[in-house]
């Protein structure tokens, strides 16, 4: 293995210095500056769905974490040491106290040092110095202080051809994702009638709906199985256990995992529809691997509706869900089984599904499809990363890098 000279990684950045963002940002304005918080960050990328802004005045207090383009960003706060590279569209942004900005100095070897703070060696280093007395919390002196190897440029440009073809893939499939998400959020609407072409309609106990359809609710078009306590017995082995936090941040090393026997109706697959009732409420389509499904999550079972419909009816209904929990007046807001059969729903007929099934089924068939191709990329970038970043693996001369992701590969089972 070869010898890479080291530095630390306060070595690496411009000026400004390593160091996060605003510590109180006030009340939102929509107008206002918008900043990046924990909750955008995803898989070695940025989802920038949810942004909250700022007052301007605000921003302007914290000129070193406002954003050129080009900086690693790294959650330091909740689910710690998430890492991002900001792209050049967020210049002017600003980011959390929560976040961290590290303004690499050359912009070229920002992606190299994104990809040495994902490395296992770094995280372990990382982690080991966590504040942990009421949330973790990395600090951003031993941040500053982190080593990272620089090998000669041609040898990271090497690397870089081969991480950065399945970073590319992966971000190209995020954005892909998110814009038939968009196109099937356009076909459907809160009565779906006017993508069906529905020109007559009828009176019922919910109001007007399509001729032939009948009223409803979300309970009409799926069991709602509340998940079980698998914490509990939660041993370090077997299958991952999703809590809320799993449901909103993914799966990471602080996820607890049980070897515990459970029914299939408590078991989440890829693609199953999770919806969490208490909390953070919200609904997923889950992209990870074979889980267990804990409390206060709802696995939906659809009764032969598709499952873009299920998902997309519970979600039309999620602000009322929300209003609901906030006016609870206990800790943690929630909602109750008889708030599924109050939530209304107009059920169509079996030629009306049909007809929008053929035409958004593929869709969501596509969507599901390209997820599942980055969490596969994402699991070989993942296994290539910490061998490439340390030099246990060399890659191959290639003139099309993603000629080296095989041979690459490859090395790795050689090397293990």
């Amino acid at each position: 293995m070869p010898s890479w000279p080291e530095c630390q990684l306060t070595d690496l950045v411009d000026d400004r210095g390593i160091t996060y963002g605003i510590v109180q940002p006030g009340q939102p304005q929509a107008d206002g500056v918008p900043i990046l918080r924990v909750n955008n960050f995803r898989s070695g990328g940025l989802e920038l769905d949810d942004v909250m802004r700022v007052a301007p005045g605000v921003a302007a207090r914290f000129k070193r974490s406002t954003l050129r383009g080009g900086e690693v960003l790294i959650t330091l706060v909740g689910s710690t040491g998430q890492v991002a590279v900001a792209p050049p569209g967020l210049s002017g942004w600003n980011v959390a106290r929560a976040v961290g900005v590290v303004p690499v100095r050359d912009r070229d070897s920002a992606r190299w040092v994104a990809w040495c703070l994902q490395a296992p060696s770094a995280r372990a280093y990382l982690d080991a110095r966590l504040n942990t007395t009421v949330q973790s919390t990395l600090n951003l002196r031993d941040l500053a202080s982190l080593s990272i190897p620089m090998p000669p440029a041609a040898e990271r440009d090497a690397i870089a051809s081969v991480l950065g073809v399945l970073d590319d893939k992966i971000d190209s499939n995020r954005r892909l994702v998110g814009l038939l998400q968009k196109a099937m959020e356009a076909m459907f609407s809160a009565r779906f009638v006017n993508f069906l072409g529905v020109e007559e309609f009828g009176e019922s106990e919910i109001g007007l709906i399509p001729s032939g359809w009948r009223p409803g609710a979300l309970t009409d078009l799926g069991r709602f199985v509340n998940g079980k306590a698998f914490t509990k017995h939660a041993n370090g082995r077997g299958r991952p256990v999703l809590r809320i936090r799993e449901l909103n941040d993914g799966v990471d090393k602080a996820t607890p995992q049980s070897d515990t026997e459970a029914g299939d109706d408590f078991v989440a697959r890829f693609d199953d529809i999770l919806f969490a009732w208490s909390g953070s409420l919200g609904v997923h389509r889950w992209s990870g691997d074979e889980s267990l499904i804990n409390q206060h999550i709802f696995k939906v079972i659809p009764r032969g509706w598709p499952y873009w419909f299920v998902f997309a009816w519970i979600n039309a209904h999620m602000a009322t869900f929300r209003q609901i929990a906030r006016d609870k007046a206990t800790t943690m807001g929630h909602i109750q089984r008889r708030h599924l059969d109050e939530a209304r729903v107009p059920l169509p007929t079996a030629e009306a599904i049909d007809l929008a099934d053929k035409i958004i089924g593929p869709i969501d068939a596509q969507r599901a499809a390209l997820i599942r191709e980055s969490w596969t990329l994402g699991s070989v970038r993942d296994a290539l990363l910490p061998k490439l970043v340390s030099g246990r693996i060399r890659i191959p001369d290639a003139e099309d890098p993603a000629e080296a992701i095989e041979p690459a590969a490859e090395a790795i089972s050689a090397a293990s």
